[in-house]
């Protein structure tokens, strides 16, 4: 087993490996977590090494570092290995709120003790009793007071607790999400479109349509515009898309200048639209003084009985029609012609 920590070690490397995460500029996901999780506890000195290296004068980590540092000296991540290890962290941040509710339970416990014993001394004999009833109420006040210090540090620990398990919902969430436009990224897009081909609408005219577009001359515009000014140009492009996406529809990037919408419960006629507006849309934004952006984009629709694997595919296949008939236009293709647009 990789991670022996107790609960209590595992909440303190989680407290210290979370402010460490949030200062990069890396997404917060469990392959973040595990890199900081294994340098804040010492447990992985090369790892440590090449950290502190790439981090040294206020560097930050990107995704590709943050990637490669756990390539290299901790696992390749599978889909298995994030589910598990986002699972290990739940179950860290569920320990230490048990832990606080029987801590709480013990000393209420205690508590109604001593009201017993001060129960007890009021019962006893006259003339043998007043000192010692003396000090033990005192005593009672005295442990009262820790008592009411404790549980307020207990609260304070609990809600410690559930900002914690927050940010970490918040990680598993931008785990989804692409950084530079907030759409939703590969990973995000592939879960949605695995969900969308097990719907029972496949081959009916409401099928699914899944809609790709790639901006056009985009080796040429990243040469002319620079880092900069291109990643300035890819965000007004996803603004765009989430601009005719409702809120039932998926938006994401795929790729540098790929973007996707996913639209459950659409015909081919509404897509076709949606991508149209889309394609105008991104046609009024200004690359540079001298040229504007624009996209070719591909619309097809789900068939029945059809993979993720065909689905998307016929959409590549539709966006590279588009491209090849020179670009800036819309190509559909349906899976049936009876749906056709």
């Amino acid at each position: 087993m990789r991670y022996t920590e107790s609960i209590a070690a595992s909440a303190q490397a989680l407290r210290a490996a979370l402010p460490l995460m949030s200062r990069q500029r890396a997404a917060l996901h469990p392959v973040t977590y595990a890199v900081w999780y294994e340098h804040v506890t010492a447990m992985n000195g090369a790892l440590s090494r090449e950290l502190m290296n790439l981090t040294q004068d206020g560097a930050t980590l990107d995704e590709p570092q943050t990637w490669a540092l756990y390539r290299r000296h901790i696992a390749e991540l599978d889909e298995q290995m994030a589910a598990t290890l986002a699972r290990d962290v739940g179950e860290v941040l569920r320990g230490v709120s048990d832990c606080t509710d029987q801590a709480g339970q013990q000393v209420q416990h205690y508590a109604r003790a001593l009201q017993g014993w001060e129960r007890a001394l009021r019962e006893a004999a006259p003339g043998q009793h007043v000192t010692v009833l003396a000090a033990a109420l005192q005593g009672t006040r005295d442990m009262r007071h820790a008592v009411d210090s404790l549980v307020t540090r207990l609260e304070a620990s609990r809600q410690e607790v559930a900002s914690l398990r927050q940010e970490v919902h918040r990680a598993r969430s931008e785990a989804l999400l692409d950084p530079l436009t907030g759409l939703s990224n590969r990973r995000g897009f592939d879960r949605a479109l695995a969900d969308c081909v097990r719907c029972p609408e496949a081959g009916t005219p409401t099928a699914p349509c899944l809609l790709l577009g790639d901006v056009d001359d985009f080796a040429a515009l990243r040469e002319r515009l620079g880092p900069a000014r291109l990643d300035e140009a890819l965000r007004q492009v996803a603004n765009t898309v989430r601009s005719i996406a409702q809120s039932h529809h998926l938006a994401a990037r795929l790729e540098d200048d790929g973007f996707a919408l996913l639209i459950p419960g659409a015909g081919l006629h509404e897509a076709y639209t949606l991508a149209e507006q889309l394609r105008h849309g991104v046609g009024q934004l200004q690359a540079d003084p001298e040229r504007r952006l624009s996209l070719s984009l591909g619309v097809t629709q789900l068939g029945g009985g059809e993979t993720a694997r065909d689905f998307l595919g016929r959409a590549d296949q539709a966006l590279r029609s588009s491209r090849a008939q020179g670009r800036n236009r819309v190509t559909v293709l349906a899976a049936d012609e009876r749906f056709a647009a």
